[in-house]
């Protein structure tokens, strides 16, 4: 898993929570002192351990805020797309979608359309669940077509191919109502919801799609896809 550890450097946390831990034992030590009959000594330790734990426990919130900020935008490959004309005159394409997140599996779609358009299902995850390194989980729906205007699609074909694939071996030994139950009640889970991206149906065209926290995106790859997007004949 990506994360801002290698950019910003481990020690921007561990720094900060060594000097909290150093604060906390001076304090300790302080009312050590005043409990024991020595108020000059336990004083001192505790005007220069209250300030030295609060700004290293600060600081350690704030390293822990960007290293969720880095994982909030985490992006991970979901598959590639690569379309071939099949039939000019009708606009029907063979749609190859390869997917990137797993076992080798590869779906070969005829879709009519100007578009074509893949979906999923998203299970995005509560900030503290992105820091321990929980990003968020998907499983991909369909392929299926899309028109430029909602005038163009009207009464035209609807052309989708699954993309499921096997579920997870985990639902052959457990119950989904149990799965749900365990989400549910573990306080980790943010909502769920469906995504979906699109990209123009144009022959020799090349996309990847990739996964963020915030759902499905996509991105020309060669020279015809780019075209396609820019809205170029």
């Amino acid at each position: 898993m990506s994360s801002l550890w290698p950019s910003i450097g481990w020690y921007w946390l561990a720094d900060p929570l060594l000097a909290a831990i150093f604060g906390l034992l001076l304090v300790l030590a302080g009312f050590r002192h005043l409990l024991t009959g020595h108020p000059g000594k336990g004083g001192a330790r505790l005007i220069v351990g209250v300030p030295v734990l609060v700004i290293g426990l600060g600081l350690s919130l704030l390293a822990l805020n960007v290293q969720s900020f880095a994982r909030l935008t985490h992006e991970g490959d979901v598959a590639d797309v690569r379309v071939k004309s099949l039939d000019p005159a009708h606009a029907i394409y063979a749609v190859t979608v390869t997917r990137l997140d797993g076992p080798n599996q590869t779906f070969i779609c005829n879709i009519q359309g100007d578009e074509w358009q893949l979906t999923a299902r998203v299970q995005k995850w509560k900030p503290w669940a992105n820091v321990l390194g929980l990003d968020s989980t998907y499983t991909l729906d369909q392929i299926g077509n899309k028109y430029f205007t909602a005038a163009r699609g009207q009464g035209a074909p609807i052309t989708a191919c699954d993309l499921t694939g096997p579920e997870p071996a985990v639902n052959q030994y457990v119950p989904r109502s149990w799965l749900f139950w365990i989400l549910d009640h573990s306080f980790a889970e943010d909502r769920r919801f469906g995504s979906a991206v699109y990209m123009p149906l144009r022959d020799g065209a090349d996309y990847k799609v990739v996964m963020t926290q915030s759902g499905l995106n996509a991105e020309p790859v060669n020279d015809a896809a780019r075209t396609a997007n820019n809205g170029q004949p």
